[in-house]
């Protein structure tokens, strides 16, 4: 199974103090704004808009439901075409520090790299900050400028996240809060059933959507054999910020056969997971 996407990394440094730690995890509608305002887009919505059909906007934000009705039973509503990689500020005084973001674009998103990169410097600055560098992962784990020819591409066969894995255990450590919701109800815990299910439905529908290919995955078995992995360590729990429950933090440890889950748990680490992965929720480690 293959996704493709670029990963950018954007260095920035605070012009003035900022009080929230977690200021840029709350910033979907502020890119949105962004995203028009790096297309010279005046317009609170696309109705109406005569070059609404080729336009990167609702290319990216619009997540259209399939036509194929199959396809919608599977994927549902698809998710947003990037996602970003966030850092938790230190505590004021922070004016003058340096902080790197990530963002990664999946498949066709990456034709759009000169919107994104735009609409990021529009965010940072609209957070007290100015980026000072912009640069592209290369395969195998380096850098490369952007140019005109374009950004370089990652798979899940690149070495950053093919590494070896073992069989018979794992351990996940979740780095930002994961917020699974099941019958509408955010998780208090999870299992790796719950865990696994969620990737694939994430994973498939990413490439369905925005690679235009179907993923040769074994949905039902997958889910079957995925019930039989156990808990062997559980240190995750519930967490808050600014007073709301955020979602689950800490690491949980598991174990049983592995092995068919290993390219879905290290494509998981480029695409998050749970809701608000776009916006650097649901970001994890992955360790033997």
């Amino acid at each position: 199974m293959e996704l493709h996407y670029a990963r950018l990394l954007f260095t920035f440094t605070l012009t003035s103090d900022i009080a929230d730690p977690h200021a840029f995890f709350a910033t979907r509608a502020e890119f949105e704004m962004a995203f028009r305002s790096s297309l010279g887009c005046r317009r609170s919505d696309c109705t109406g808009c005569l070059s609404a059909a080729p336009c990167p906007f609702p290319a990216t934000f619009g997540q259209q439901i399939a036509n194929d009705p199959e396809a919608v039973r599977r994927h549902q509503k698809p998710p947003l075409p990037f996602i970003f990689q966030f850092p938790v500020l230190p505590l004021p005084p922070n004016s003058g520090k340096s902080f790197q973001l990530a963002l990664h674009l999946v498949g066709s998103a990456v034709q759009h790299v000169s919107c994104y990169i735009a609409a990021v410097r529009v965010l940072v600055e609209s957070k007290k900050g100015r980026v000072v560098n912009v640069e592209a992962e290369a395969p195998g784990g380096g850098v490369a400028p952007i140019d005109a020819v374009g950004v370089p591409l990652l798979s899940s066969q690149d070495p950053v996240l093919a590494g070896p894995l073992s069989t018979d255990t794992v351990t996940l450590q979740l780095l930002t809060p994961l917020k699974l919701v099941h019958e509408g109800r955010l998780l208090k815990n999870f299992t790796f059933a719950q865990f696994a299910r969620s990737l694939m439905r994430r994973i498939s529908s990413l490439a369905y959507h925005y690679e235009g290919a179907e993923p040769s995955l074994d949905y039902r078995w997958l889910s079957q054999t995925s019930e039989a992995v156990e808990t062997l360590e559980y240190g995750c729990r519930l967490v808050s910020w600014n007073g709301r429950p955020a979602g689950i933090a800490g690491t949980a440890v598991f174990g049983g056969d592995l092995e068919p889950f290993h390219l879905l748990l290290q494509l998981g680490m480029a695409t998050h997971l749970g809701k608000g992965a776009s916006f650097g929720f649901g970001s994890y480690r992955v360790e033997s």
